[in-house]
């Protein structure tokens, strides 16, 4: 097997509290994917700007690798990343008997050298200047910035599948939820607003943090851990070329998730869009 040629992405600055790391992946889509700069290629992100975005954050990062036609996606090790491996594996085997000596520098922490040479380049991404994106339907790289997008009405908001199902991605949704709640505002009739775990921990840890009984106050429909609309399975799949889905999955290929028109966005995204009827952004003011 040939080893795969790599691209890296050094982020500087932080998100802004309405965008979130899907903004960020469809950015990339409609810039340097289009110019299939990450085509076969390993996408490395770092730089100081890394450890401003969780775990679950730089997950979805890697997860959309697939939909930059790369072989893979990688974030280098930092104290975030051992800290979470702490947590959830202790020692390690093979590498230290102590998880206390665990450090980027050690053997759990493979990056590259100074030296190292990028087929694809260094880009130099500023998380503070990106904006609340979506993909129009049939590619995610058909990418715009919702203050440039034309009114659209959404008939189906879902967010789930393994891009959007995780632990801070219900809490983005949660968050918007209790937004709207508080300005006694409410999903409009003709929305369907699903919210899919990622899994049994997701859902248990959605309990005990209250938000599966604020979703449910507000009318979202909760779905059972799994595959779904993503891969045109259950609820949340269109049922018309008519109707218009903002969605937090990866990939809005024609047909994947039913025969309506689908756009891709953010968790938050999702959840405002849910409440206006309409794409919008999330505002936290």
């Amino acid at each position: 097997m040939k080893v795969p040629e790599s691209i890296r992405f050094e982020l500087y600055g932080q998100l802004n509290p309405a965008c979130t790391a899907k903004d960020l992946m469809l950015q990339l889509l409609d810039t340097v994917v289009k110019e299939e700069k990450t085509l076969n290629r390993v996408m490395e992100f770092g730089g100081p700007g890394l450890k401003s975005i969780s775990i679950d954050e730089r997950a979805t990062l890697c997860n959309m690798a697939t939909e930059c036609s790369a072989k893979s996606g990688i974030c280098e090790v930092d104290e975030l990343t051992i800290e979470w491996l702490k947590e959830r594996r202790g020692v390690i085997p093979g590498l230290t008997r102590d998880p206390v000596e665990l450090d980027p520098g050690s053997e759990a922490g493979v990056t590259g050298s100074r030296q190292a040479n990028y087929a694809g380049g260094i880009h130099q991404i500023n998380l503070t200047q990106v904006k609340p994106r979506v993909a129009r339907p049939g590619d995610p790289t058909y990418g715009v910035c919702i203050k440039d997008l034309e009114e659209i009405k959404v008939d189906i908001a879902y967010g789930g599948s393994c891009t959007a199902g995780k632990y801070d991605d219900i809490a983005y949704y949660a968050r918007v939820v209790e937004q709207r709640l508080k300005q006694n505002q409410s999903i409009p009739e003709h929305v369907k607003f699903y919210i899919q775990f990622g899994s049994k921990a997701v859902k248990a840890w959605s309990k005990q943090k209250g938000f599966v009984d604020l979703f449910e106050k507000a009318g979202v429909i909760l779905l059972e851990p799994g595959c779904g609309a993503c891969i045109g399975c259950g609820p949340g799949v269109s049922e018309n070329s008519e109707q218009i889905t903002v969605s937090a999955i990866n990939r809005n290929f024609q047909g994947r998730s039913g025969p309506g028109q689908l756009y891709l966005a953010s968790p938050l995204t999702v959840a405002a869009s849910a409440f206006a009827g309409k794409i919008v952004s999330y505002d936290p003011a």
